[in-house]
């Protein structure tokens, strides 16, 4: 780009009601600087009638790719409510080069009605290493996204990956999250899922390759389910520099590695561990029990023991941490995906490693081979590709805790007094009524020492709630409602 380069203003004067662009001034930001500064002045805007603001570039006759410009530009275009104001193109970005010279520069710009949605908080932020209580928390709003205040955004899942689909009519992914190592060590990011009302599919149909193998397809019998509370879902599974801002993070678990902060942490048992052991009396004074976790049998099934570590996370942050059920984990991890993977695909071979499988997932066959010392192992969060919510790994790294009790049996996965086949949809469940032998808990998505059929969305198995598994961990839930204590 040449420095000297001369911009053009340009005069626009579009209707939309009574806001309308009165004028547009394009120049060069510095000499020295290939950045290029728009100011426009608007009339007919307030707080009561905000409006967004479409972009197009051009260079002559010739106008920039829509999404490559879109990535290049910097400031608010969403939610406008003052009259003047300005934003920036890199044109480095716009063309994706930096031998570029703009002799007429110009830019259009059109006005539509925002979005009355705007100011939803779809992610929140707290900061773990603070000394607070409850820790600081940043909501970060749609708003905030669409203007690029907190990096890239993507809203076409299909650009996330070739081939990659959703049924979500509305996606806002922060792809940027991933660029900063605070987000997994020292921050905790959470993302808003918008459940209420939504009714899907749990379970696989019948034919999806890898259902069935090793007994999966008893597990798996589809059936439907309503959910009737949006929720927070960590971005990430908890990785063991975040555990130990709570609790003291297990040995064995890969923390030998230069990059263990940063991994999963894993050997993490349900019971002692992270809901503990419950002491309580029922308010008559009438029975009183001592067990390992009583979710979901009686009114107190989302306590936790204070001193564990979900406990201690609700303590310091101030809000109702839980782990998710299998109903709310599922729904997260498919993201609108009716298919096998939460791509959009299909899962192609249960034999070898599988190309679809790879994309999203840390599993057996894409792990060994070149893991560090060729011998298989968790890895650092955030790596593969992110489902249509945004949420990394649910699909293989770790598995995850749920809370349900597990038993194989479909009949019994969530009310062993009913047969599901005759109460679809069912709502809001929370996993079979009868405690199981062993008491097992319920462990979802795949893991680095499994096949690729664990990267399914639908697959699921159980482990005894004291046991240490290197390749189990977990992420955490919490709902939505304003009352968060």
């Amino acid at each position: 780009m040449k420095e000297n380069m001369l911009a053009m203003s340009l005069l626009v004067a579009l209707s939309l009601g009574a806001a309308e662009v009165e004028d547009v001034i394009v120049r060069q930001q510095w000499p020295w600087s290939t950045d290029v500064k728009v100011e426009y002045a608007l009339s007919g805007v307030d707080g009561t009638h905000p409006v967004d603001i479409a972009v197009r570039a051009f260079n002559g006759d010739e106008e920039l790719d829509a999404y490559a410009l879109a990535a290049a530009i910097t400031g608010d275009r969403y939610g406008i409510t003052d009259s003047v104001g300005s934003f920036t193109i890199d044109p480095v970005k716009a063309f994706g080069t930096s031998r570029v010279a703009l002799g007429s520069f110009r830019v259009k710009l059109t006005l539509s009605s925002s979005a009355g949605n705007l100011d939803e908080v779809l992610y929140k932020v707290f900061d773990l290493a603070s000394a607070e209580t409850p820790r600081p928390c940043t909501n970060i709003t749609r708003r905030d996204l669409l203007n690029g205040k907190y990096g890239s955004v993507e809203t076409d899942y299909g650009r996330i990956g070739a081939g990659f689909k959703t049924t979500l009519s509305d996606v806002l992914i922060w792809t940027a999250v991933t660029n900063g190592t605070e987000y997994k060590t020292d921050k905790l990011v959470l993302r808003k899922i918008p459940a209420n009302g939504a009714t899907f599919k749990v379970g696989s149909p019948s034919g999806e390759v890898g259902t069935g193998y090793s007994g999966q397809g008893i597990r798996e019998t589809q059936h439907d389910v309503r959910l009737t509370e949006d929720f927070y879902i960590g971005v990430f599974e908890m990785t063991q520099a975040q555990f130990a801002k709570f609790y003291t993070v297990p040995s064995g678990g890969f923390t030998d590695q230069t990059d263990s902060d940063v991994r999963p942490v894993v050997k993490v048992t349900y019971g002692s561990e992270l809901r503990g052991l419950i002491d309580w009396k029922a308010e008559d004074g009438s029975a009183s029990r001592n067990e390992y976790i009583n979710w979901p049998t009686n009114d107190y099934r989302h306590c936790v023991r204070y001193n564990r570590a979900l406990g201690v996370m609700r303590s310091r942050l101030g809000v109702k941490i839980d782990l998710p059920t299998e109903a709310q984990w599922e729904f997260a991890c498919r993201a609108g995906s009716t298919n096998a993977l939460y791509s959009g695909k299909e899962m192609i071979t249960t034999a070898s490693a599988d190309a679809n499988v790879e994309e999203i997932a840390w599993t057996y066959h894409s792990n060994y081979s070149d893991a560090p010392g060729g011998t298989g192992q968790t890895r650092p969060v955030g790596l593969k590709k992110p489902n249509a919510f945004g949420l990394y790994d649910m699909a293989g790294n770790a598995s995850e805790w749920c809370l349900d009790w597990y038993n194989a049996d479909i009949s019994t996965f969530y009310d062993g007094t009913t047969d599901v086949a005759h109460v679809d949809p069912l709502v809001d469940p929370v996993g079979c009524a009868t405690i199981p032998t062993n008491r097992p808990r319920s462990v979802r998505g795949g893991n680095w020492s499994m096949t690729q059929i664990c990267a399914r969305s639908a697959y699921r198995q159980g482990a005894a709630y004291s046991t240490q598994l290197n390749y189990v961990g977990f992420r955490v839930v919490c709902p939505a409602s304003a009352d968060w204590k």
